[in-house]
């Protein structure tokens, strides 16, 4: 497949390399994104070298076109399934701190770099905790989104959902929850799964399971309640999804900020239709919700990181990627 070659010299290649996808952006001298794609070609499922390669012949029009350019890399490709298993950085972690911790490679006809992920270990509960990615993303935040009032806790909702505290350009710590992955599986393997049904969003059951979670905290009880509620009729089968769904996302809002005090604020980071579900939750109780963009978050981190790196130079004001 050909992709469109700008005619201003690029200056980085970045690639948000990630389990399920891979995001190319091409960057300008002054940090303007020329060119973006993407391609379903993560580690889950082209591990090692074969990934390495189906990436490659993915990127060969940039590659050959553009041959004595850097380029960084975050994300899953810095995994022990991903091309070279690079180190975690301990949290408390200031940002800045990530362009001095880069691995290079030298393939693909110039200079590669891997992001580190990061790592948490809480001495006061006893839980470890990693990530790959989001830190790129929290990285380039402030560029990304100048106009933003930083808040104190970030959330990327998905299949594990990253809890990510900041303060003054620091990571405090984070937090993953199985959530996604848990919701997905009661869906498709519990005894739960034939009463359930999709549908419009009907904000009204799901609060009422977020409410649920807030007032008992027999989680596992409360599971068995949707299929009484089912099998009741209590609920038609849409509306009882978002009851569960509602239900799930409450329990891990509420461990969440019982676990690390109340915030006023909270940036999402993924797809519309699961931050919106999120979104009204936190509103619901509270926390002012701001959604954004984790590909537009991705590419300024990127080039950020490889400005304090040396790369590339300082990123010029509102080149990236447009609101």
């Amino acid at each position: 497949m050909s992709h469109p070659l700008p005619v201003t010299a690029p200056a980085l290649i970045g690639l948000d390399w990630g389990s399920t996808q891979v995001r190319a952006f091409l960057f300008g001298q002054d940090g303007e994104l020329l060119h973006s794609m993407q391609a379903p070609l993560g580690v889950s499922h082209h591990p090692g070298a074969a990934g390495v390669a189906a990436v490659a012949a993915w990127l060969a029009a940039w590659l050959q076109a553009y041959p004595g350019i850097p380029l960084l890399a975050c994300g899953m490709v810095g995994s022990q399934h991903g091309w070279q298993a690079v180190p975690y950085l301990p949290t408390p972690l200031p940002l800045t701190a990530l362009g001095q911790h880069l691995t290079r490679l030298d393939a693909w006809g110039r200079a590669v770099y891997l992001v580190p992920g990061v790592c948490h270990d809480s001495a006061g509960d006893g839980f470890r905790d990693v990530m790959r990615g989001e830190e790129t993303q929290l990285a380039g935040l402030a560029a990304a989104y100048p106009e933003l009032v930083a808040p104190e806790l970030i959330l990327t909702p998905g299949t594990h959902n990253k809890w990510l505290r900041l303060q003054a350009g620091q990571l405090l710590s984070l937090s993953t929850c199985m959530t996604g992955e848990l919701y997905a599986l009661l869906r498709e393997h519990s005894l739960l799964a034939p009463l359930l049904a999709d549908g419009a969003f009907d904000s009204d059951s799901f609060l009422a399971g977020v409410n649920a979670a807030r007032d008992k905290g027999d989680w596992l009880h409360q599971l068995f309640g949707v299929r009484a509620r089912g099998v009741q009729q209590q609920l038609p089968p849409a509306a009882l999804n978002d009851w569960l769904s509602g239900l799930l996302i409450g329990y891990e809002i509420h461990g969440t900020l019982a676990a690390g005090g109340s915030v006023a604020r909270c940036g999402l980071i993924g797809s519309p239709a699961l931050t919106r579900r999120y979104a009204t939750a936190l509103r619901h109780l509270g926390v002012v919700a701001v959604c954004l963009d984790g590909e537009r978050a991705a590419s300024a981190g990127l080039w950020h990181i490889a400005s304090q790196a040396g790369l590339c130079r300082p990123l010029a004001a509102n080149l990236l990627l447009e609101p």
